[in-house]
């Protein structure tokens, strides 16, 4: 119950008197703290004049409300002072702090009826405190760090006065001296061990520092105490107060000595490199980590007639044969991207006016961080390998003229005898003349591969592009390869209509030659997959298999001609290695992309592309 303020004696009028005449806040309480009767806050709080219950929501801070109510319990408990130093929210919402006390007011039986409280702001003194404890803590962790840099570091760091005396070293240059502490610092040079004309030479320089006030750097060999002699690279720099005069001298040393063992390494390998690379006839090139060509050896300037700096400083790739120039960029570039090693063929111009043919290979360099540094290309001349090739294609083609004017007359007999039989009733002449119609008909496909080949490179092969719907192709493709392959579980996605310009009959043969592929090198009863999607504005044709896979060696140059895998699964199935090489270039020819995904003993898949209409 509130004491009536009328009864107060004189003591407590007095008593409250006093306390409002020195403290920023007044408050009484009632006897279990749940009531807050009055609160004179001043300049601090803001003032309540009417009986309140929330007062702790308005006036405590959330952090410190667990603090005040178990202050509170012990002031109850005991019957004694309640007093604590905590956070209040002031009246424009920010926080402050004060420090306040509340004594009990006991009745006759010595219960408390109320409490009479007061409380001071104490805010910028906590403020103070709170800034000066950050800024020790600063400073201690500055301290920290800079002691673990220097006791940890591998270099040598240390401080002289201006009588060359050692007033700090760290743990390392301790070590390297083999001393201690107490008998190193305070010694000059000659008595830490140094050489005399070692010790003479850092005590002039010394001197030049404090005269000049700037940083001297300078390298210097000398023993260490348990590694022998070392080479050093060090800097003396000026250490000024706050009268910018030169007080002492800051020293910082680092052990080169594998920098330059390594130099020298380098310097001897690139010369060993430089002399292999000069006396040779592979054409030697190296290229930066931008694409810049760096180096071109010899053999390069006798084949093109340009010296090593004309070859760096002039376009050489314009000296490419302007067919093989974007094909040599795609591949390149591709492998630059990537940082990949990359395989490619083209014809330079040479010295003598005529272009040669040169295989080149570029394998990755790295710099000793393992980041990437460019290339060393290696090529060879392969121009009489070109020509003999020309002849064989030559060759080829003119047997497989000649050959399929024959072939396609004993074909046409052989069908037509083969009808007769049967209508003769004699099935096994029909039987073996059937199967020599498909071995004629097989000749007749290899030879045709053969001339399609010789046209392809010879650019005598027509692409006679058409609009015309894939969904009709791949239907007609369904009905053919169902109606031919029963060995197989084959499944056709459902394809929707799409349109595209390109030559039909290729882009069928590419299909089929595809599919064919995968039911060579696939098991009897396994499932090949076939589908058609548009995929990022192209059509995208592919054949899964689950065949016996494509090593990762082999994937680079499945598309080149004559290519085949050799191992022991595919040794016994017949090829000559133009099927993926024709289907690659009829796509190229296309404006597609053709790739291949695989995984040994899990199967296959093929991809190619086509602009869609």
């Amino acid at each position: 119950m509130k004491q009536d303020p009328n009864s107060l004696t004189d003591s407590e009028k007095r008593y409250r008197a006093l306390v409002i005449a020195t403290s920023d806040v007044m408050y009484t309480m009632s006897a279990d703290w749940q009531v807050m009767y009055q609160l004179h806050g001043g300049d601090f709080l803001s003032d309540t004049g009417e009986p309140m219950v929330d007062w702790m929501d308005k006036y405590i801070h959330p952090k410190d409300r667990e603090r005040v109510q178990s202050a509170i319990a012990h002031a109850i408990r005991t019957k004694t002072m309640f007093q604590l130093e905590h956070q209040v929210v002031l009246p424009d919402g920010s926080l402050g702090w004060t420090y306040s006390r509340a004594v009990p007011i006991l009745d006759e039986h010595g219960e408390i009826t109320q409490w009479f409280g007061a409380a001071n702001d104490v805010t910028n003194r906590k403020r103070t405190e709170d800034a000066l404890r950050i800024a020790k803590e600063a400073a201690e962790q500055q301290k920290r760090l800079y002691e673990t840099i220097t006791s940890n570091t591998p270099d040598l760091i240390y401080v002289f006065d201006l009588d060359y005396r050692f007033t700090y070293a760290n743990d390392a240059l301790l070590t390297m001296w083999g001393k201690t502490w107490d008998n190193a610092i305070g010694k000059n040079l000659l008595e830490n061990g140094y050489e005399p004309w070692h010790a003479e030479m850092h005590e002039r320089e010394i001197d030049k520092v404090v005269a000049t006030r700037q940083p001297i750097r300078g390298e210097v060999s000398f023993p260490h105490a348990t590694l022998g002699r070392r080479v050093y690279d060090y800097i003396f720099s000026p250490v000024v107060n706050e009268l910018d005069k030169v007080v002492a001298i800051a020293g910082t040393t680092r052990d080169i000595t594998d920098i330059r063992l390594a130099e020298r390494t380098l310097t001897e390998s690139e010369a060993r490199f430089r002399t292999m690379a000069e006396g040779t006839n592979i054409y030697i090139s190296m290229g930066d980590e931008t694409g810049n060509a760096i180096y071109f050896n010899q053999a390069w300037s006798r084949l093109t007639g340009r010296s090593m700096s004309e070859l760096i400083g002039f376009d050489w790739v314009e000296m490419l044969h302007p067919d093989d120039r974007e094909n040599y960029l795609a591949v390149y570039n591709e492998a630059f991207k990537a940082r990949v090693p990359f395989h490619t063929g083209f014809r330079v111009l040479a010295a003598e006016g005529d272009y040669r043919w040169l295989l080149t290979d570029g394998s990755v360099r790295r710099y000793n961080d393992g980041s990437f540094a460019g290339f060393i290309g290696a090529a060879v001349d392969i121009t009489e390998l070109k020509q003999d090739e020309q002849r064989k294609n030559d060759f080829i083609s003119m047997v497989s003229h000649e050959l399929k004017t024959p072939l396609t007359s004993a074909l046409a007999y052989v069908q037509v005898s083969k009808k007769r039989t049967e209508e003769a009733g004699d099935a096994v002449s029909a039987g073996m003349l059937d199967r020599t119609e498909k071995q004629l008909t097989k000749m007749a496909r290899m030879i045709n591969g053969f001339l399609n080949v010789s046209r392809l490179e010879s650019g005598k092969i027509q692409i006679d592009c058409r609009r015309f719907d894939l969904a009709g192709l791949m239907k007609e493709t369904e009905d053919e390869t169902l109606a031919s392959v029963s060995t197989h579980r084959l499944l056709f996605a459902s394809v929707s209509q799409i349109w595209v310009n390109a030559d039909r009959e290729k882009i069928g043969q590419v299909i089929q030659n595809l599919i064919s592929n995968a039911v060579k090198y696939s098991q009897p009863n396994s499932t090949i997959r076939v589908s058609a999607d548009v995929v990022d504005g192209k059509v995208q044709i592919s054949v899964s298999d689950e065949g016996i896979g494509i090593s990762q060696q082999d994937l680079p140059r499945l598309f080149e001609r004559f290519y085949r895998v050799k191992d022991a699964e595919t040794r016994h199935i017949a090829g000559f290695g133009i099927g993926l090489y024709l289907c690659s270039e009829i796509v190229k020819q296309h404006g597609g992309r053709i790739r291949v995904e695989s995984t040994v003993g899990e199967g296959s898949t093929f991809y190619f592309t086509l602009p869609v209409v």
